[in-house]
């Protein structure tokens, strides 16, 4: 009898195994809980499942995680919704289901028909139910899903076309509440930065979230309840702290670069905000000057980028507040000082990595990519008048609508008109292995880098490799100058495109376009610049990107290793930057998932300076071509 139910058992769990779905996470029937251990909490998780667990079922392995024998002074509830699909039985995409955690599995104790989970009365609805049914001394939302940042918001349902919560439909969905939260969490990339702070500093004491990318697994939960039961009269900073160290924890090593966690006091964003709009102002006021907006965006250069910067990663444009008031200590160093720490008051608890030490735990929407949308969008949730002057005085997009401040109404804009029309660079090498740029114009620009681009003779064309920054300016000539080397970046001995997409004083970071298993994927560098490592490469991920049109987050950031296969695609020099060209397939072996600077293959390669205007506009010279051979570079003739 026991073989025959053995053999049941099995060819039930190989049909369940068939099917794709867990089973076993959802229970039926209402357990005993454990004796009240002190103060009560109630937890809220709006899980959106959304793409994460389409593609990749995570929100399902969260789901069969939250097992836990709470105290009766401890509850959990979750909603799920937002997914087309869900890898565990029982879970349907179209209701919406609550479910309360028990030391068995989840217990499904409301559910109705599919809502948005990107409105806010879907958000409001769970909020109030939860809270009416389940009472405590202390409440916690968390929100689960993509993030997107300020302008991209939380929580992309894919039953309603990605819609997400926007940052004054979160205000709307708390503001609507009796309670006010002791936590608001997002298990979400990109949402812990200024913004985010002043829509919800009404409606709770903190924010815990992450600055740049979270990592995949995201929130230890386990970690959460254990630490909730033992110490039920904690402060809502110390359990964010063990969020926080538990985000860490979960992290894999091809993630430990995004770990950017942060618990901000938001009772502290008065004075935040106010030093923050005080920074604005000198901004806003440099804004207004040719020589002034010069020199500030000049000091602008080198800052620490999150999310996704460029081209093929896409764009979620925030940058770190710390970073921001570093680059302005020359221009204002009392209110860049008053910045800092007024940041450092409110963020009582950061867990960020090795390679940023200085994230500040505030990110704060910083365009680089000038959309007029999104320009607009912001317009809506800017809480510094003087910061969003700047923006709009320093974006020359004409096609941003129904602005407050207009840049052709600056002096600036007047004096660079004026000269922008006419201006000249000229590029050319020398026998010395200089490469020199010159300009009529040269004040006008910011800053200048010398693009490396390969010869392809498949095409006929040249490809880009990467823009080197080591540039020298030379006030007397009028220009730049450029030692021109004779090593490249190679991943595997292959020449790979290059695009710098954050700096800080200790790295540069650098992302590669591959393709991979069919998918556009990006690899994450860094470049080491101090010490006895400076001019080393460490690898850091496989990553996806951001979304071109909805702007949310990739969570997942994978190994390489060895046996994967990439293929390097390459932007053609002249050609529309969407487009691109395969390279040779890299297959990785044993110790090749690196990037090193060889010397250079033989053959012929092609120069050309692009030059960056106080606008943001860039300027291309004409390219010089040279030949390698044996390493040695030679100008063509």
């Amino acid at each position: 009898m026991r073989k025959r139910n053995t053999i049941i058992s099995v060819m039930l769990a190989l049909i369940l195994l068939l099917c794709g779905c867990k089973s076993g996470v959802i229970v039926q029937d209402e357990v005993s809980r454990r004796a009240s251990t002190g103060e009560s909490w109630t937890v809220m998780l709006y899980m959106c499942g959304s793409k994460l667990e389409e593609e990749n079922n995570s929100a399902s392995r969260v789901l069969s995680s939250l097992a836990y024998n709470l105290p009766e002074n401890i509850n959990v509830i979750v909603e799920t919704g937002g997914s087309r699909s869900w890898d565990i039985s029982d879970i349907y995409s179209d209701y919406q289901q609550d479910f309360i955690v028990q030391k068995n599995g989840i217990r499904l104790i409301n559910q109705s028909s599919s809502k948005n989970m990107g409105s806010p009365d879907t958000l409001t609805g769970f909020l109030s139910w939860s809270i009416e049914n389940y009472p405590a001394q202390h409440y916690m939302t968390v929100i689960w899903d993509h993030g997107g940042g300020p302008v991209g918001g939380v929580a992309y349902d894919s039953n309603y076309k990605f819609d997400s919560l926007s940052l004054n439909e979160l205000k709307s969905a708390f503001g609507s509440l009796d309670v006010k939260m002791d936590i608001i969490g997002f298990d979400a990339s990109l949402m812990s930065n200024i913004e985010t702070a002043s829509a919800l500093s009404l409606y709770a004491d903190y924010m815990v979230a992450s600055e740049d990318i979270i990592p995949s697994d995201g929130w230890d939960y386990k970690k959460l309840f254990k630490y909730l039961s033992e110490n039920p009269s904690a402060s809502p900073a110390q359990v964010g702290k063990e969020i926080c160290d538990g985000v860490s924890d979960n992290a894999a090593d091809a993630e430990e670069y995004f770990v950017s966690m942060a618990v901000t006091d938001l009772t502290k964003y008065s004075k935040l905000a106010q030093t923050f709009d005080s920074m604005a102002m000198v901004m806003a006021d440099a804004a207004d000057t040719y020589v002034n907006l010069r020199t500030l965006q000049s000091s602008l250069n080198n800052l620490e980028y999150l999310g996704g910067n460029s081209q093929w990663e896409g764009y979620s444009n925030l940058i770190d507040t710390g970073s921001l008031a570093d680059a302005l200590e020359n221009r204002s160093e009392r209110a860049a000082s008053n910045l800092k720490t007024a940041i450092s008051d409110a963020v009582v608890y950061k867990k960020t990595n090795q390679y940023r030490t200085e994230l500040s735990g505030l990110g704060v929407f910083y365009p680089s990519d000038y959309k007029a949308a999104e320009i607009s969008k912001y317009r809506d949730i800017c809480d510094s008048e003087n910061y969003l002057e700047f923006i709009e005085k320093t974006c020359i997009n004409p096609g941003v609508e129904d602005r407050r401040y207009n840049y052709e109404d600056s002096a600036a804009w007047q004096q660079y008109n004026e000269v922008s029309q006419d201006i000249s660079i000229d590029a050319s090498y020398d026998p010395s292995g200089t490469f020199s740029m010159t300009s009529n114009n040269i004040d006008m620009f910011k800053r200048a880098g010398v693009n490396y681009y390969m010869y392809n003779k498949n095409t006929g064309k040249y490809v880009f490799l990467y823009r080197d920054y080591s540039v020298e300016f030379d006030s007397a000539q009028k220009g730049y100058s450029h030692t021109v080397k004779n090593k490249i970046p190679m991943l595997g001995g292959t020449p790979v495109s290059m695009y710098r997409v954050s700096s800080n004083k200790d790295y540069d970071v650098y992302s590669i376009p591959v393709i991979q298993s069919g998918e556009l994927k990006n690899i994450r560098m860094v470049k080491v610049k101090t010490g006895k490592k400076a001019g080393t490469y460490k690898f850091l991920g496989v990553w996806k990107g951001v979304g071109k049109y909805t702007g949310m987050a990739e969570r997942e950031v994978t190994e390489l290793e060895a046996g994967d296969v990439v293929t390097p695609i390459y932007e053609e020099y002249g050609q529309d930057t969407s487009k691109y060209v395969e390279g040779s397939a890299v297959r990785m072996g044993i110790g090749t998932a690196v990037i090193n600077e060889k010397q250079i293959k033989d053959g012929e390669y092609a120069l050309t300076y692009t030059a960056e205007d106080i606008y943001g506009a860039e300027h291309t010279s004409n390219a010089v071509s040279f030949n390698s051979k044996k390493g040695r570079i030679t100008s063509s003739k």
